[in-house]
């Protein structure tokens, strides 16, 4: 492996455990928070974070990722041999289907279902209770796992390269 794939595969370590990390944070108490708060409280704190969060360091690490995963991968599989070349295709495979593939085919069309309805009618809190909270917090466990395998596979490419 050349010198800038090694630091650009140890730099992505780093990134998947920090998306993992926010994704492990909103699966393991934020969501539940959300779910606590009365009234449609957690809903309208939910239709924020889902604005805000487009405008954060979180969403450039994110879509980042997305194109290191895919230069990982193909690197890996062009230039890399044996092992180290196997577990760094399968880690940038998994932040593309895991992560960001679940994301936008499963997260953001819930999030834009979400965005579309007023937080005080009836039916919201029904949508948010029966149906958001349920399949959201699922699909974000499926994240947390591919970001923390991912850089696990990383981690252990860089190990015995």
């Amino acid at each position: 492996m050349s010198l800038w794939f090694t630091l650009l595969s140890a730099a992505s370590v780093l990134a998947y455990a920090a998306i993992g990390g926010v994704f492990l944070a909103f699966s393991d108490f934020i969501m539940r928070s959300f779910n606590l708060v009365r009234g449609q409280g957690g809903i309208e704190a939910m239709q924020v974070l889902n604005v805000e969060i487009m405008r954060s360091v979180f969403m450039v690490l994110f879509m980042g990722l997305t194109l290191v995963s895919l230069v990982i991968a193909v690197y890996a599989f062009v230039v890399v041999d044996g092992m180290p070349s196997h577990l760094l295709m399968l880690a940038g495979v998994i932040y593309l289907v895991g992560v960001f593939a679940v994301t936008a085919f499963g997260n953001v069309p819930l999030n834009n279902q979400l965005a579309g309805i007023d937080p005080a009618a009836s039916q919201t809190i029904a949508f948010w209770k029966q149906s958001y909270m349920t399949r959201w917090v699922s699909l974000n466990t499926v994240r947390t796992v591919a970001c923390l395998l991912a850089s696990g596979l990383t981690l252990s490419a860089l190990v015995i390269r």
